[in-house]
């Protein structure tokens, strides 16, 4: 079909189009353009290799989108001629596509895109697409040559700048911008683009004009249906496989938005557990010494005072012991609301070990309200109840700056406090003093001498006597530990056996007493004396050591004495709260014919019940209960002849201890008890002392006491 060029007096062919692959041409532009603008936001989250990675991915899906769209465009024009395509024109139009999609992503700003940056990537981009146009046109190397219809050309250009120009805004402010979804955003900013190149496409197509004389040259080269098929295979495998790593990218991308969101949660219930207690979920110590440091830092500043309260509760593992691990967890943590609840604000409760809490105080920490706080949760302890269990506290208080300058010395001088109103009778409160301060230094310095004074042999057993009530006879003895030390003279016991239970010096000293007192004896049977047996105490932490009856076989393997040699004597307060692992080894040790003995007796929380558990042989009466005898014989008497009643009923022997007048040796004997010790027969003497006393056959007569 032929037309004449108005005013040119020319003869041109008449070109027709192919609806699908116009569509095609029309989709192909889009999903290319979707692509890129994706890619844009890929570029500017991005760093170093990858940035450069996603730049290329975004110009060669780009660049090669338009390229396809071009020659998928110039397919769908049908013209009377056979037409084909030069292969190395056709290259040059797909390179220069690329590179000026390149040049257009790599101009897009990670922050500010600014007038000039954005005229320069339209630029560039258009540049290449208008060069890739016409150069695609020169590829048909049509003679006589294509006549372009400038004002058209102006057209094609102007759209195609447009679009580019707007199309990068968009894609610069898809990250950003608010209203559409990001999606929708991107489908806009590609639809936009994609129609300014098919526009400018078919605007350049309206340009051109064949003379109806042409002949395409290269009709030979690149055939138009076998362009066809590559350019559509290539343009499809090309943009499924970016959309595809587009996806998968996206999905990488997900999973790892949602690892770091997982990351974080888990940082903040990590930094949460780091400083939360997970059973009451009050502070930790860690916390409680970050707001210590802080408040000290302000205090200082601000010329003001801090107050910490160190709460230890009274004999909390007799609890766990006797009712389970779980009603001591139900106790705590109704300990810990309540205080919790009651503290003010701008007050720090923590729980800093299995029964010890922390209050930090600032603000007013005056004496008058330090009182007031203590002596409120002292009443808030006991209020705490579990059946019939009630608990009890002690609690130490100590003062910034006056007690000390920083969060360790606090710490140190509330714990000191606390512990110093547990000797002085628990369930009460006391501040730190520098004596307390003296006394604990005097503690250190004996704890440091006793491993020494064990080693050296400093501490030796001393034997207090025991007479059988009715025939006033010498009948055993009980080896009380003393130390003798080289400088300060006689430490008394009840200085450094305690220091030797906190330091877990107790068992050294223990083997120590075992292995002097069977050494004694077997001096003592050696001379031919009549040697009685003699007890010796045990302490609560040698109950938990299973290797404990094979180590006292030994020693009296070594020494050549019979198990009957020996009594063990235990107070209640040790043997209940170890009951499970105390039976395991008192059997044990009664089986091998050493007898047992309760020390105390009376004086523990649960005496009755654990009776007929314990394998015992000896019950002895605390001193506190002889010393009553005669005072109220309606009440201390009673007591005293039920403990004795009780038990003979178990078929158990009876030692009084703390013997000290002649009307309380009386008593016992009308109250049918088995032995007594104590001053009126004699305190508690070196070895040579006593061995002198021994295989005497006639009666002891007391002492006289003054």
């Amino acid at each position: 079909m032929l037309r004449r060029a108005v005013g040119a007096g020319m003869d041109f062919l008449t070109g027709t189009y192919d609806d699908r692959l116009v569509a095609a041409s029309l989709v192909i532009a889009i999903v290319a353009s979707y692509t890129a603008l994706d890619m844009i936001g890929r570029i500017r989250s991005t760093h170093g290799v990858q940035r450069y990675g996603w730049l290329a991915a975004g110009a060669i899906a780009m660049g090669s989108g338009i390229w396809s769209m071009h020659f998928i465009g110039m397919l769908a024009f049908e013209l009377p001629i056979d037409i084909g395509f030069r292969a190395d024109m056709t290259a040059l139009s797909w390179l220069l596509s690329v590179m000026g999609s390149l040049v257009a992503l790599a101009l897009l700003p990670r922050q500010h895109l600014t007038l000039a940056r954005l005229l320069g990537g339209s630029l560039s981009l258009a540049g290449a697409i208008v060069t890739m146009h016409y150069l695609g046109m020169s590829a048909m190397h049509i003679t006589p040559a294509i006549v372009y219809d400038r004002v058209w050309v102006a057209v094609s250009i102007a759209i195609v700048l447009s679009a580019c120009a707007w199309a990068l805004r968009i894609g610069f402010a898809l990250p950003t911008s608010g209203g559409l979804s990001e999606f929708g955003r991107k489908s806009a900013g590609a639809l936009l683009l994609g129609i300014g190149i098919v526009g400018m496409h078919y605007t350049g197509m309206q340009a051109a004009d064949f003379p109806a004389s042409s002949t395409s040259a290269a009709a030979s080269e690149l055939d138009w249906r076998w362009l066809a098929l590559l350019i559509c295979n290539t343009s499809l495998l090309l943009l499924a496989t970016m959309l595809v790593a587009i996806a998968l990218d996206r999905r990488m991308e997900n999973r790892t938005a949602q690892l770091v969101q997982s990351l974080q949660m888990a940082n903040v219930q990590l930094h949460h557990a780091n400083r939360h207690d997970p059973l009451t979920n009050l502070g930790n110590r860690q916390l409680l010494r970050e707001r210590l440091e802080q408040a000290i830092k302000s205090a200082h500043t601000d010329r003001q005072r801090v107050a910490l309260l160190h709460i230890g509760l009274d004999r909390f593992k007799l609890v766990n012991d006797s009712l389970g691990h779980d009603a001591g967890d139900t106790l705590l943590t109704r300990l810990a609301h309540a205080m919790s609840q009651s503290a003010p604000p701008s007050d720090t409760v923590a729980r800093v070990g299995g029964d010890e809490f922390l209050i930090l105080m600032t603000g007013d920490v005056g004496s008058r309200t330090l009182h007031r706080t203590c002596e409120r949760l002292l009443a808030l302890i006991r209020e705490i109840d579990y059946g019939q269990t009630r608990l009890s506290g002690s609690i130490g208080v100590a003062r910034y700056p006056i007690d000390a300058y920083d969060a360790s010395g606090l710490l140190t001088a509330s714990n000191m406090a606390m512990y110093s109103a547990k000797r002085a009778g628990r369930d009460q409160y006391a501040f730190f003093t520098s004596e307390l301060a003296q006394r604990v230094e005097r503690d250190v310095t004996i704890q440091n001498e006793l491993s020494e004074a064990i080693d050296c042999g400093q501490i030796l057993p001393y034997y207090q006597p025991k007479y059988d009530v009715r025939t006033r006879r010498l009948v055993g003895a009980e080896a009380l530990a003393r130390w003798q030390h080289p400088t300060e003279g006689f430490v008394p016991p009840d200085r450094f056996i305690a220091i030797a239970e906190r330091s877990r010096q107790i068992s050294d000293l223990q083997n120590c007493m075992l292995r002097a007192i069977c050494s004694d004896m077997h001096d003592w049977r050696s001379k031919g004396l009549q040697v009685p047996p003699i007890a010796f105490n045990l302490s609560a932490s040698c109950l938990r050591d299973p290797g404990l009856p094979d180590f006292i076989t030994s020693i009296l393997s070594e020494f050549g004495l019979s198990a009957r040699d020996l009594i063990c004597e235990i107070t209640e307060t040790a043997a209940v709260p170890e009951i499970e692992q105390a039976l395991d080894t008192l059997d044990t040790l009664r089986n091998l014919g050493i007898r047992i003995s309760i020390d105390d007796f009376g004086t523990g929380l649960s005496s009755m019940s654990y009776l007929r558990d314990l394998p015992i042989d000896q019950l002895k009466i605390d001193r506190a209960f002889v010393a009553r005898l005669g005072q109220n014989v309606d009440h201390g008497n009673a007591i005293v002849r039920s403990i004795i009643d009780l038990a003979h009923s178990l078929k158990l022997d009876v030692v009084a201890e703390g013997v000290e007048l002649e009307s309380q040796l009386s008593t016992l004997a009308e109250l049918n008890c088995d032995e007594v010790q104590g001053y009126l027969f004699s305190p508690a003497v070196e070895a040579d002392a006593f061995a002198a006393g021994l295989n005497q056959t006639s009666q002891i007569r007391p002492r006289s006491i003054h």
